[in-house]
């Protein structure tokens, strides 16, 4: 059991308050930052409001100090001269504090699951998936939709390359797709993440932290299939940097973009001769497939 105490502050002032909990011995503490979503020509951004009052989250575990939870409500209200009324505190059970990953029906015959409820699920294909640190649950609507795509080809003896692949889902989709190798690349050590969840589905997936955007290392050409999810401005660079416009002769399943900033990419993927076999959009986020021959 945690216990949680609440106190409403001003955000200028969060890490005075910080401070003098830490100083007192208490560490567990958290907030959020307040922002206010902007759009931008790229998706969206992102601007903090440094005016703007934050709650104060402080936890404590039984055991931490006796008499729990009086001695943090006293506590709190010394460092900070305030009442007993003015602390917000409830005793959170493991239910209550651990947000579990639900099921997702990509409704196409396929699941994305926690390993352990697979079986749930007998009349549909389950892609086993315990989220843990990296981008990508396959919640976000560019996730499934690139999963649709992916799950509904082929992959057989094919090679492919996820860029920037996060929690490395779509890599392992190809791999249940009958893909021969995937090489999953991310700049953050996502390895062990992929590696666990790539076992949970029987397949090997080939992992390498890298910084494909502004690092020494140059990807290779041979690839049969490409993915990039992470944007429309960083596809557009990641193509440039790896010469993939004109080098790369395959499909090329692109996403993370935005409705009202997929004119450039799409232009830019004609003139390099890769044609449209594909477009799908979920709010405003698009997803494309493009192929190009080989000349």
């Amino acid at each position: 059991m945690l216990h949680e105490f609440t106190i409403t502050i001003p955000y200028a002032m969060a890490d005075d308050y910080i401070e003098k909990l830490n100083h007192a011995g208490v560490y567990y503490v958290s907030y959020d930052t307040p922002i206010e979503v902007i759009t931008t020509e790229n998706g969206y951004d992102y601007q903090e409001k440094p005016d703007a009052l934050v709650d104060l989250k402080i936890y404590a575990e039984e055991g931490d100090r006796p008499h729990l939870p009086d001695a943090y409500l006293e506590l709190i209200g010394e460092l900070f001269s305030l009442e007993k009324d003015q602390i917000a505190y409830q005793l959170l059970t493991e239910d209550a504090w651990q947000q579990p990953f639900e099921d997702i029906d990509l409704g196409n015959g396929w699941m994305i699951c926690l390993p352990e409820r697979a079986e749930q699920y007998q009349d549909a294909h389950c892609i086993r998936f315990d989220p843990q640190v990296a981008f990508g649950t396959g919640l976000h609507g560019t996730t499934q939709d690139c999963l649709r795509v992916i799950l509904e080809q082929d992959f057989s003896g094919l090679c492919v390359a996820d860029l920037g692949t996060g929690s490395g889902i779509l890599g392992i989709a190809a791999a249940l797709r009958g893909a021969s190798r995937v090489l999953a690349i991310d700049i953050e050590p996502v390895a062990r993440e992929i590696e666990y969840n790539a076992s949970q589905n029987g397949v090997d997936i080939q992992v390498e932290q890298q910084d494909l955007l502004h690092g020494d290392y140059v990807l290779r050409k041979d690839f049969d299939w490409i993915f990039i999810n992470i944007g429309g401005d960083e596809a557009l660079q990641l193509l440039e940097r790896h010469g993939l416009l004109d080098g790369f002769h395959g499909k090329l399943l692109v996403s993370g973009l935005v409705e009202w900033n997929t004119a450039k990419l799409e232009s830019m993927l004609s003139e390099a001769g890769f044609k449209g076999i594909q477009r799908l959009q979920s709010n405003e986020w698009v997803t494309f497939l493009f192929a190009k021959e080989p000349s």
